[in-house]
This record gives structure tokens, C-alpha cells and sequence, in this order.
């Protein structure tokens, strides 16, 4: 296997510091660069639809509850989370926009409701197909079996750290 600028980085901690194991550091350095790298490659993607990360955030969180596309903004905020203040900033953004509107709950005069517009939702359909061929090119040199084995060895590590 081709070595890269991490391995000479634990082979350098090895020799200054043979007394901690570089092994640990090694993986998270690589989780961290791909991060970096991943979310560069999205945030240029995203670009080609004139949106930023937070906007896909929003519209995708909307997106995702299945027709008729709407959520109280205060679950809104939680599912982004954001404080209420934050997602009010947002959502007045988007909807300047027209790609969000706000609804009053009729069942409760203190919610507010927020929905995808159809040029949200033409949009958001757009930047999601987007999204998810730049996520399977990311992982193109690994096998299903590869990244069903990567997916659960992260989600290990991530549920190890979110107690």
C-alpha cells in the first residue's frame, strides 16, 4: 500500500515519541483531512446551485419529512441544531428567497410553520441528486463490502464519542 503524508507523520512520532502509539492518531488525522477534503468537494457542488452549506441543510431537513414538505421551526432549529435565533435568521433568509414560507399553525397560534415553496423544493431535488453522486464518487475505489465496513466502524467510533 502507498504511503502518504500521515504515515510519515506517525513514522516521525514514532521516533520523537516511541513511548505513545501513533496508530490512534494516524485514523483521526484521516478522518479529519477527509472531512476537510469532503466537505470542500460538497460545498463546490452546492456552489453549481447557488446554495451554502446551512441553506442544503435547511431545505434537505424539510425535504426529508415526505410531502407536504413542513416542520414547526422549532423542530427545525433541533433537527439543524441551531438555537431558535439562528434558524429564525435562516429562515427569514430562505424565505426572502422564495424557497421556504412560513405557515401559522392553526391548531396553535404560538408555532410557526415552515414549508418548501415549489421553487424550494425543485431546488433542494436538484442539490440532493448532486449531493449523493458526490458522495458515491468519494468512495468509488471502495467495494459495497468496503464501505458497508467503513459505514459501521465509523458509526462506532462516532456513537463511542457522542456518551
Amino acid at each position: 500500500m502507498n504511503t502518504d503524508t500521515i504515515d510519515r507523520l506517525q513514522s516521525d512520532w514514532s521516533v520523537q515519541r516511541p513511548d505513545l502509539d501513533s496508530a490512534p492518531i494516524g485514523v483521526v488525522l484521516r478522518i479529519q483531512a477527509l472531512a476537510k477534503v469532503l466537505g470542500d468537494q460538497t460545498a463546490s457542488k452546492l456552489q453549481q446551485f447557488d446554495l451554502q452549506w446551512w441553506q442544503y441543510d435547511v431545505l434537505s431537513t424539510l425535504r426529508r419529512q415526505g410531502k407536504p414538505f413542513i416542520m414547526a421551526a422549532t423542530e427545525l432549529a433541533e433537527a439543524n441544531m441551531l438555537t431558535s435565533g439562528a434558524m429564525t435568521n435562516r429562515i427569514d433568509r430562505l424565505e426572502e428567497d422564495g424557497l421556504v414560507r412560513r405557515i401559522k399553525d392553526h391548531n396553535d397560534g404560538r408555532r410557526v410553520l415552515v414549508q418548501l415553496t415549489k421553487d424550494g423544493l425543485s431546488l433542494v431535488e436538484e442539490a440532493t441528486e448532486a449531493r449523493f453522486e458526490t458522495a458515491n464518487d468519494a468512495l468509488v475505489s471502495l467495494s459495497n463490502q468496503q464501505r458497508n465496513a467503513l459505514n459501521d466502524l465509523l458509526r462506532l467510533v462516532l456513537q463511542s464519542q457522542e456518551t
